[in-house]
């Protein structure tokens, strides 16, 4: 069985992070071949645990062991889901070449520019032969990509991003029209989701609105996601709060949450996926604060679903609960056979010459 490496960000506390690269090891693996997850670490909890309870950074005790058992939730789904394998203090340039048939790197924002100065090495594939170097889905987050991007891109054996945008940043950089697939996580049907989902006990059958911000909330989306709430009968459980029990879910539970949530209001790329993969009633921010410059990838998210009215921006209240989900099925469906069909011709082309 030939052995498949995938390289991605090895961040444990971000929810699309963990599920993309579950899901691209989930498809790798149903086409027969042996897939392992090569991350630069993975925490150890006990350690992880003491320099949490001890560091002097003004957070509470509570708040602390919060952070700690959110931590624990997420390496047990990594434990149970997807095969990680640390490389020794994050040397990619030990991996033997010769135990892959090929190496592919993505998705997530594993080209971001800002931390390029880290990643730059191992997440252009420089540790192994070109021959081998595969992307799926890249993503750079960004507008503008630094100079030496250029040799890192032009190396590649099959080249793939995730948004419109970075199809033109690479064609602008090395004068490729490379593909544009779909996000890991949307190749797998909402019934492989199932299989995985949990719903936190807390629940206990009651509505909710469920709000997922990475950046700011502002005063004024404040008072809209409470005036949903009163609108829908709702409570609300905003997943990056401290004070609230659901701080602590772990990936399969933030599934679970969107699968079963009344509307999902939120300026996350993976919860917007999720609350179409699941069709439910969802309105998309922009972001505030850090990363804000990061919405290409939303755009064509939504462009690709038709579904840009669910944009704060554009939305008709009157539409709140009622989103026609009929033309993103089928879009969803000619993108996934695309992308299928790149995935495994790159797959099957690694060891010949590039070009």
């Amino acid at each position: 069985m030939k052995k498949i490496a995938i390289v991605t960000l090895s961040d444990f506390n971000n929810y699309g992070n963990r599920l993309q690269n579950y899901a691209l090891e989930r498809i790798i693996t149903s086409q027969g071949y042996d897939v392992v997850s090569l991350v630069d670490f993975r925490p150890n909890l006990l350690k992880t645990s003491v320099k949490t309870i001890i560091k002097k950074d003004g957070i509470k005790f509570t708040d602390r062991m919060k952070k700690i058992r959110r931590l624990k939730n997420f390496l047990d789904f990594d434990k149970k889901y997807v095969n990680t394998f640390p490389v020794n203090a994050g040397e990619f340039s030990s991996v033997s070449d010769d135990e892959y048939h090929c190496f592919i790197v993505g998705s997530d924002q594993v080209w971001n520019p800002d931390w390029a100065k880290y990643t730059y090495d191992r997440m252009f594939l420089r540790f192994c032969s070109p021959t081998k170097r595969i992307s799926y889905a890249a993503s750079f987050g960004v507008d503008k990509i630094p100079e030496k991007y250029k040799a890192g891109l032009i190396d590649f054996k099959a080249l793939s991003v995730r948004e419109d945008k970075a199809v033109d940043i690479v064609k602008n950089t090395i004068g490729i029209t490379c593909h544009k697939v779909l996000d890991p996580t949307m190749l797998l049907e909402r019934a492989e989701w199932d299989k995985i989902k949990k719903m936190p006990t807390k629940i206990n059958g009651k509505n909710y609105i469920l709000t997922y911000f990475l950046g700011g909330r502002t005063r004024e989306v404040e008072k809209v996601i409470y005036r949903y709430a009163k609108l829908t009968d709702s409570a609300v459980i905003n997943l990056q709060d401290y004070n609230t029990p659901y701080y602590t879910v772990g990936p399969d539970e933030f599934v679970g949450l969107i699968s079963k949530a009344k509307m999902v209001l939120t300026d996350s790329f993976h919860a917007t996926v999720f609350s179409i993969i699941y069709e439910k009633p969802f309105v998309v921010y922009d972001r505030h604060g850090s990363g804000k410059k990061m919405g290409s990838r939303l755009s064509s998210l939504l462009e690709m679903c038709g579904l840009n009215d669910r944009r704060a921006s554009a939305l008709d209240e009157k539409m709140l609960l009622q989103v026609d989900y009929t033309n993103a099925r089928l879009a969803i469906q000619k993108e996934k056979v695309h992308s299928l069909k790149y995935l495994n011709e790159a797959i099957q082309s690694c060891g010949d010459s590039v070009g």
